[in-house]
């Protein structure tokens, strides 16, 4: 978890958990953690580019979660989340659309 993420929790548990507001916000933050968690990290495209995590954006209209990355050229992407994290199918097998590398 990044320094951003922890304080944002540290400054949640002040609050009763209880309260529905900081139920709310702690379900926003498990919600964008498994991004956080790999921001600033290099993925390969399926297809063979090299993407970094930038982090992550919430649509304005449709409140969708968007993984924000950019390319080689300096070229920002946004990929809805469920699609960036999710697997593609290739000569009948399924395959990670984006594998982090370490």
């Amino acid at each position: 978890m990044n320094l951003k993420m922890q304080e944002a929790v540290l400054h949640l548990n002040k609050y009763d958990s209880s309260s529905k507001s900081a139920q709310d916000a702690q379900k926003l933050l498990n919600a964008l953690k498994d991004t956080y968690d790999v921001v600033g990290f290099q993925f390969r495209h399926y297809k063979g580019g090299l993407y970094k995590v930038i982090g992550e954006a919430i649509h304005t209209e449709t409140e969708e979660k968007l993984v924000i990355y950019e390319d080689h050229d300096g070229v920002f992407w946004a990929r809805p989340k469920e699609m960036f994290f999710g697997k593609v199918i290739i000569d009948g097998k399924e395959i990670k659309r984006f594998t982090k590398i370490d």
